[in-house]
């Protein structure tokens, strides 16, 4: 039987039936993952066209994304068998830009206006900086850019921002902000966060307009309530004051997007904002296993912040969560592409698996392994490892080192990190390098003799440090000579400036990325086959299947089901994320178990979670990762645990958790855990590093480093030296790398 116009109730549970038919006054439908939140918001529309009460410009229904309202929109018309375009059903910008069209005078635009992008926001706030002499080297033009977008969310103008006496770069950003609006106006444009602005303004400044929208709107209806932000808010309580009638419908537990200004707060106290509110739990699942339920509902039931709702299911138990530690990453990927095959010889298709991810740039271990054993995969809302900016970056500066003659490697990192050497200058270089028959390497070379410029000497900086590379690679290994480039070119100090003026999380994982990448090339004996196997690894991506495994971060995630998941990388620190919860505390925290619940009500059927015991970065530490607190938080009667092969082959816990005679000094926080489970015979694998480095140095000694040559020790700490090389000063280095010299 079909869900059509006359049987649309008889698809519906009770307390879905309830929100629908509750149509008056405000209602707040708490949908938990799989519970068919879209299912009641679609029926919600319908039931509304479909008793009369309103027509469909007398609706006005809110959804995230262009892609959403469509596919609502074609339901509903398909159902009622008759189009419903007069509907204001969109995104809130959408709909914003609907009414700024039709009000345009009132904020000084002309009828033509247009709307900018990022690019062309960038490029004008360039232009202003410029024109100021303003400096960019600190604060970069998207820094403002992403500033100026934060207080436009927040419904803040620049004329709201005070002088600030003690930080100027406040005061460069009212500046900057206020002509930038002024130079919009002046171009008849507005970016993507006037929209809702300016029709707040319009609110505001035209009584007689804004009743018009209130008497219009016999009902608004919002999706996704739990990612809005407080602008957005805002704009539904200007319409809502018309005739009282609101449904939002959200997840507490799912709000997993502050980065980005959604605040769940406006959710929590829905009661306090709208009048008459009742609240509705869709707390039956149709999606997932009851223990799968189970293990999420337990987790997020350690949150403080939320209305509150337990997920049920009439599907089977299901399989257990397995967890499993491993001793290192490829340990890990080898794991879940063995468990992958076995699930291929189910028949299981490779859409219904998934590999989510807290951190992109944990993604590395798992394609190569797969690109390894021939399985295809797509990396969906990112790019794949090879293919990131900063990757593609440093394995340039490593092919021009290789190769002096690789032209596309030179042009790419010329001015990256920015040198101030233009396309002009790099066509100047490609002109004479053609002329002389030479690389565009050997071309620079001529170029700055010519060049009396900042631009040449920048030039010839850059070609003496290519050298001193070149030397580097010809005496030590590829790995050192990458960390090399990495520190003389600043390009750790070029991400870090470039974090600051985004608060996308995926800005943040680039120099996790980097690491990550150093990691990788532990694999390889020499540069010229990590080169190859690059080659090899990028050809591969371009051949990729359209029927493919799924890798993701949690973010990513979020909409989207499978059969499968493995989740990777549950270590303490990297999920939840310690700059999280440095940075936000426990409502950090608390973001980061919703979304732990977010990738754990992912899976239908199956899932696996794994963690690695060393760190993931252990070229230049010692120490180890602990599991994620969250599966400690997880029940114990619905999950198997299995640790490191390693570990129990090696019995290094057993010989860990008997030192008991260690001065008490020196034992982590990790390690007393340990020992405390080991006396109720319940060990929980939280391995935390506890070794103390045998070697000793005493100031003056003289060492040998493999990386900066001979010197002699300043200072000495344990674990780290300061030592004073003859050729490169003092360095603060690890003990573990120093030879003592005789």
């Amino acid at each position: 039987m079909s869900e059509n116009k006359t049987n649309y109730m008889d698809f519906l549970n009770t307390e879905q039936r309830k929100a629908i038919e509750s149509t008056y006054g405000s209602t707040l439908v708490l949908a938990g993952a799989g519970s068919g939140k879209t299912r009641v918001l679609t029926y919600k529309i319908l039931h509304l066209l479909i008793k009369k009460l309103a027509t469909p410009a007398q609706i006005l229904a809110v959804t995230f994304t262009n892609k959403a309202s469509m596919e609502m929109k074609n339901r509903i018309s398909d159902m009622l068998n008759f189009p419903i375009d007069r509907m204001w059903l969109g995104t809130f910008h959408s709909l914003s830009l609907k009414i700024l069209r039709s009000h345009y005078k009132l904020c000084g635009l002309k009828s033509n206006f247009v709307i900018i992008d990022t690019e062309d926001q960038l490029k004008l706030i360039k232009k202003i900086c410029e024109r100021e002499n303003i400096n960019t080297k600190d604060f970069s033009a998207k820094y403002y850019a992403t500033v100026i977008d934060s207080y436009k969310n927040k419904n803040i103008f620049y004329n709201d921002l005070e002088k600030n006496h003690f930080n100027k770069k406040n005061d460069n950003v009212k500046k900057i902000y206020k002509l930038y609006q002024e130079e919009l106006l002046r171009l008849n444009c507005v970016d993507f966060g006037d929209l809702i602005v300016f029709c707040l303004k319009i609110f505001k400044s035209s009584k007689e307009i804004l009743e018009k929208y209130q008497k219009l709107f016999k009902f608004i209806l919002v999706d996704e309530y739990q990612d809005i932000n407080l602008i957005q808010q805002k704009w539904l309580e200007y319409l809502y004051e018309g005739h009282k009638n609101i449904c939002c419908v959200g997840d507490d537990d799912q709000s997993i997007y502050s980065w980005r200004g959604a605040n769940v707060s406006i959710l929590l106290n829905f009661e306090k904002n709208f009048l008459n509110s009742k609240i509705f739990r869709l707390e039956q699942n149709y999606r997932s296993t009851q223990n799968i339920l189970e293990g999420a509902s337990k987790l997020i039931d350690k949150n403080k912040g939320r209305f509150g709702k337990k997920l049920w299911s009439q599907n089977e138990k299901g399989e257990k969560i397995s967890v499993k530690g491993f001793w290192e990453t490829r340990e890990e990927s080898a794991f879940v592409t063995d468990k992958i095959e076995e699930l291929i010889r189910k028949q299981t298709p490779l859409n219904e698996i998934s590999i989510l991810f807290r951190v992109s740039a944990h993604t590395r271990s798992f394609e190569e392994r797969l690109i390894a054993i021939g399985l295809p995969y797509k990396i969906v809302g990112g790019l794949r490892f090879y293919e990131r900016k900063e990757i593609k970056d440093i394995i340039a500066y490593l092919r021009l080192v290789n190769n002096l003659s690789d032209n596309l490697a030179f042009e790419r990192i010329i001015n990256v990190p920015k040198r101030g050497i233009g396309n002009t200058t790099i066509n100047k270089i490609n002109l004479t390098a053609r002329k002389n028959n030479l690389p565009m390497f050997e071309a620079s070379k001529i170029f700055i003799q010519s060049s009396q410029s900042k631009v040449g000497q920048e030039i010839s900086n850059f070609i003496q440090k290519v050298m001193h590379w070149k030397k580097i690679k010809d005496k030590f290994n590829h790995i050192e000579l990458t960390q090399s480039i990495i520190e003389d070119s600043k390009y750790i100090e070029y991400l870090k400036q470039e974090e600051k003026s985004s608060k996308n999380p995926e800005t943040s994982n680039r120099i996790d990325n980097i690491n990550e990448f150093i990691q990788s090339l532990k694999d390889f004996d020499n540069l010229e086959g990590f080169l190859d196997h690059v080659s090899l690894v990028m050809e591969n991506i371009t051949n990729s299947s359209v029927d493919s495994i799924s890798l993701m971060t949690m973010h990513s995630a979020k909409g989207l089901e499978f059969d499968n998941i493995f989740l990777a990388g549950w270590e303490e620190g990297v999920f939840p994320s310690l700059r999280s919860i440095e940075d936000l505390g426990k409502q950090g925290l608390e973001e980061e178990r919703r979304l732990a619940y977010v990738a754990l009500t992912r899976a239908r059927k199956k899932i696996y979670i794994t963690y690695v015991n060393q760190n993931r970065y252990s070229f230049t530490t010692r120490d180890f990762n602990t599991p994620s607190r969250f599966i400690n938080e997880l029940p114990r009667d619905i999950i198997e645990i299995n640790d490191s092969s390693f570990i129990n082959e090696e019995d290094f816990l057993e010989e860990f958790v008997e030192l008991e005679n260690i001065s008490e000094n020196y034992i982590s926080p990790g390690r007393k855990r340990l020992l405390s489970s080991q006396k109720k015979k319940d060990i929980e694998w939280e391995i935390n590093q506890d070794l103390e480095f045998q070697e000793h140095f005493n100031n003056g000694d003289k060492v040998f480093h493999k990386k900066f040559g001979y010197g002699k020790v300043v200072s000495f700490d344990r674990e780290m030296a300061e030592v004073d090389f003859k050729k490169f000063s003092i360095k603060k280095v690890f003990v573990k790398f120093l030879n003592l010299v005789n």
